[in-house]
């Protein structure tokens, strides 16, 4: 089977973590034996123009690993104009698709991610050369209500104009109906991809040492680490000797640094700086608990990526953890509640060696790997292909 993938975002490169797990879906499906090429779109701001760190031209072609990306940058130069940067967008597609199937054939579906503007723009394209597209939904935007009525109606018109709903969580999938009346118990639940770069751990070893805790994310408001860093002062103020360790980059560490410091736990909080998704499987191999203190989330690779590894997680109920953190895997507390999560970092702490690692990993393994996501995905675009998939209300 020939998928062309188009992602709303995408890596600029091996190192970049920004949409990373699309990278890691391309590669499970050419794995499975599936041709996979992907075309990306990549919307620049144009506050980026005049940056050091933008100098570099993206490649229009690429074999990345063998996997053939096509890119073409695109400045978002219309942000305030109604419609306008979805047609900047639209219009770099457009060119990208011609030139996919010049050079790699016409694939038998599109899997677009992220309905605005990937979904949408495959919709509108793929009608020129009849493919059907398969729609993944990953977006916080909906829960958070940040979108505007003219990108809801963008994104109304990808979800109706899909053979196929996928979800990457179950929360997600039912907001997504209660939104989009159409579309109402339509969706279907695959998550995403880790990628296999994380061996199977032994179980703890006691070590002599403080107990470590990670939070592995954008440094933003929505990621609850104020939540988390005043949760761990209640950890190292009701005794346990541990640490927290802050891995990525973002607006507010400035802020978080300064908490750290005004609640005198500054020595004991690690600003590690954005971590390289290659550098991740040693990164969890050097901790003992995964937090995530997001406000919301549609997934969760982190914590999907901390079990693959063997470590257990603390998570918020925010709409992504949910479906990842089961039974003997760690716990989940209240999003905005600090209190409760380091009630929870406590408990954890002081129960690591309880924990079986191996039956972690294998565990997830099972759900999130490679093979048993493009198993899934297969069988669903097989569906597609049949005939069994349906457009309700094409726009």
């Amino acid at each position: 089977m020939h998928i062309l993938l188009l992602p709303s975002w995408y890596p600029k490169n091996p190192s970049d973590v920004g949409g990373v797990f699309f990278r890691d879906q391309a590669f499970a499906l050419v794995n499975y034996g599936h041709k996979v090429g992907v075309i990306a779109p990549q919307m620049k701001s144009v506050r980026k123009l005049f940056s050091k760190t933008e100098k570099t031209c993206l490649p229009y072609f690429e074999l990345d690993l063998g996997l053939p990306t096509y890119r073409k940058e695109v400045l978002a130069a219309l942000p305030r104009v109604p419609y306008g940067n979805y047609w900047l967008f639209k219009r770099a597609a457009q060119k990208l698709l011609r030139d996919y199937i010049k050079h790699q054939g016409k694939p038998d579906i599109i899997h677009a991610h992220a309905a605005i503007f990937g979904g949408v723009v495959a919709v509108d394209i793929a009608k020129e050369f009849d493919i059907p597209v398969v729609l993944t939904e990953h977006s916080t935007g909906f829960a958070r209500g940040v979108y505007s009525p003219w990108q809801l109606k963008l994104a109304e018109k990808a979800i109706a104009g899909s053979r196929s709903r996928i979800s990457v969580s179950p929360s997600l999938g039912e907001l997504l109906g209660d939104q989009f009346a159409s579309s109402k118990g339509l969706w279907k639940w695959i998550p995403n991809v880790v990628a296999d770069r994380f061996k199977t751990p032994d179980n703890f070893a006691p070590e002599d040492r403080p107990v470590r805790f990670l939070n592995l994310a954008l440094m933003t408001t929505k990621k609850g680490q104020f939540d988390l860093v005043k949760a761990f002062h209640s950890v190292i103020e009701n005794g346990l000797t541990a640490e927290l360790w802050l891995a990525g980059v973002g607006p507010i560490r400035a802020e978080l640094e300064k908490q750290a410091a005004d609640l005198g736990i500054a020595e004991k909080v690690r600003f590690l700086g954005l971590i390289a998704p290659e550098k991740v499987p040693q990164l969890l191999s050097e901790i003992d608990v995964m937090v995530v203190s997001s406000h919301y989330e549609t997934f969760g690779v982190v914590a999907a990526e901390a079990l693959t590894a063997g470590v257990p997680v603390i998570a918020t109920r925010c709409g992504g953890p949910e479906c990842i953190v089961q039974e003997g895997d760690g716990l989940l507390v209240p999003p905005k509640q600090p209190l409760v999560l380091g009630q929870a970092m406590q408990q954890l702490g002081e129960e690591l060696s309880s924990y079986n690692r191996k039956g972690i990993a294998d565990r997830a393994k099972d759900r999130f790997s490679g093979p048993a996501v493009a198993a899934r995905l297969t069988e669903e675009y097989e569906h597609v292909l049949s005939g069994e998939g349906s457009v309700e209300n094409p726009a």
